[in-house]
């Protein structure tokens, strides 16, 4: 994933592999396979087995893997901001669609769950919630492959454990505890619904592609005067 070894490199037999990491060939085999389904290596026609372009040939399921063995700085911070690009773009079109679609008990739960949220003090079950909240948008919005993604983006957030998630926890108190989305979905607003989910999640992507240290992300406000990415005020 670092690029550590350039697309085409073969990597050594599964003898010699079996040797370095101490394994019997089975194991070897098997976790040449799972590298293989996720698309970052592949069998040559020579029966070598190569380390895939992976731009190419991986998918959404490797986020995680990328979020898990990201060594901060630059790194993290590019893997971070390719994850709320891609959110952002999707997120919009998922609160649409579901200001659209939803049933009466699906816009109702998400008031619900927007009403338990302004009163949760708990940054972990704030979390929680915030996830319950997309799973029902994204319920609403019934779209097989924007709820395929949205698991890839919680699995790579939950990966990058605090960086993340402190996030998250400054953009639901910069929505006001998504209290306002979730009434323009209830009384079906489509148009008013996207538009706020893109300007919200627009600012998340702004603060940190021109934050000074991106590496730090609770120094970095989502918007001037508001919330920080500590969930702390800042004054203008």
């Amino acid at each position: 994933m670092s690029e550590r070894y350039a697309a085409g490199t073969a990597l050594p037999a599964e003898r010699t592999l079996a040797e370095v990491f101490r394994v019997n060939r089975h194991v070897v085999r098997e976790a040449l396979k799972r590298l293989e389904q996720l698309g970052l290596v592949m069998t040559s026609r020579a029966g070598r087995t190569e380390v895939a372009d992976v731009k190419r040939t991986a998918g959404l399921e490797v986020l995680a893997t990328m979020a898990e063995h990201a060594r901060g700085g630059a790194e993290a911070n590019k893997y971070l901001l390719s994850v709320l690009e891609l959110r952002a773009l999707i997120g919009a079109d998922v609160v649409r669609l579901c200001a659209l679609r939803a049933t009466r008990k699906v816009r109702n739960d998400l008031v619900r769950i927007a009403e338990e949220m302004r009163t949760t003090t708990a940054d972990d079950a704030l979390f929680q919630l915030e996830v319950r909240f997309w799973e029902k948008l994204l319920e609403g919005a019934d779209n097989i492959a924007y709820r395929l993604a949205f698991n890839s983006l919680v699995k790579g957030a939950y990966a990058m454990g605090p960086f993340a998630v402190q996030w998250s926890l400054a953009e639901i108190r910069d929505s006001d505890f998504r209290g306002p989305l979730a009434s323009a979905i209830a009384a079906g607003k489509a148009t008013e619904a996207e538009e706020q989910t893109r300007t919200l999640m627009r600012r998340a992507i702004d603060a940190i592609a021109s934050a000074p240290d991106r590496s730090s992300p609770g120094r970095t406000r989502l918007r001037e005067g508001g919330t920080t990415a500590d969930g702390g005020t800042k004054s203008r």
